[in-house]
């Protein structure tokens, strides 16, 4: 009986120190490359230090990303040089995303919301605009409706926060699902299965980008860098738990400023484009653009349409 006990504990103790050596191996101190360019810079949030790149000059576009691997030092590559021919453009990442600090914290929405209302402080302290993504544009349009005045135009692009997939209240299965992906052992070996480049260039072949062909090996590893920093799974740890779930139901009346939403017409069915006509008629002032041959990423895979809307909507 003893032996037979000792050598269970054995095997196990074997097997955790293998899934330790595996999550070990995995995870990389080496950040991946800034494909903004511009000049980098950090600021700080209560006691954290997040990245920011800029470049330009003039009025401020502030640009915040969505919930993804990539964040903003990837996420903007190819509008991020477009709109700072004529303007002062600033991609801040989110706390615990891309570049910036990555602690392990209850992260939730009004965090991510108070840090984009201390980016315009820190960056402006007023902003032209600010353009959001997906459940960052949900983010961008609580900051603007929380300080109005600090704020001149919105834009978001395919963003979450009315009746979509990810706006539901969070349960205790959620929150179970969020302790379980930041525990330490099993959590960042599951993280890592999520995570894996397999499972990466799946997501953004059928959600992310309206022509797989689009995603390449470059782009999937570029991912794949980013979500196997050390400390990077704590905020999809939160995601996925429905802990930054963004209801901006009541937000939308409040921006009373102009506010344009993007969508790509071949949005994936989580984010259908039926859906982008309900924050035109929640919000006062607001108006739709689409682009045909985008999904979730118009500024990605119509970058140059998608600056020159921007342009347009600044200017009118």
């Amino acid at each position: 009986m003893r032996k037979n006990l000792l050598g269970t504990l054995i095997a196990a103790a074997g097997a955790l120190g293998a899934v330790a050596a595996a999550n070990r191996a995995l995870r990389t101190n080496v950040p991946p490359p800034n494909a903004l360019g511009g000049v980098v810079r950090s600021w700080r949030w209560r006691e954290h230090q997040l990245f920011a790149a800029e470049a330009g000059a003039g009025s401020l576009v502030l640009l915040i990303h969505g919930i993804y691997a990539g964040s903003s030092s990837y996420e903007f590559r190819h509008v991020f040089p477009l709109l700072a021919q004529r303007h002062r453009v600033v991609a801040i990442d989110l706390l615990g995303c891309g570049f910036s600090e990555k602690p392990d914290l209850d992260y939730n929405a009004e965090m991510f919301v108070e840090q984009i209302v201390t980016a315009i402080a820190e960056f402006g302290p007023h902003a032209a605009a600010i353009v959001g993504c997906s459940l960052g544009g949900a983010f961008t349009i609580r900051a603007a409706a929380r300080i109005p005045e600090q704020v001149g135009r919105v834009m978001v692009v395919c963003p979450t926060g009315l009746a979509g997939a990810l706006d539901g209240p969070r349960t205790g299965a959620g929150r179970a699902v969020t302790a379980l992906v930041r525990s330490p052992l099993a959590g960042e070996a599951l993280f890592n299965l999520l995570a894996s480049r397999p499972s990466l260039g799946w997501f953004l072949r059928n959600q992310g980008y309206a022509d797989p062909a689009s995603v390449t090996a470059d782009i999937v590893e570029r991912y794949w860098q980013a979500t196997h920093q050390p400390g990077a799974r704590f905020v999809p740890a939160h995601f996925v738990g429905g802990a930054l779930n963004c209801s901006i139901a009541e937000d939308l009346p409040r921006v009373t400023g102009p506010l344009l939403v993007a969508w790509g017409e071949r949005a994936h069915r989580t984010s259908p484009l039926a859906t982008a006509h309900e924050y035109v008629e929640r919000a006062p002032n607001a108006q739709l653009r689409t682009f045909a041959n985008s999904a979730l990423l118009p500024h990605e895979e119509e970058a140059p349409l998608f600056a020159a809307r921007l342009e347009q909507f600044l200017a009118c």
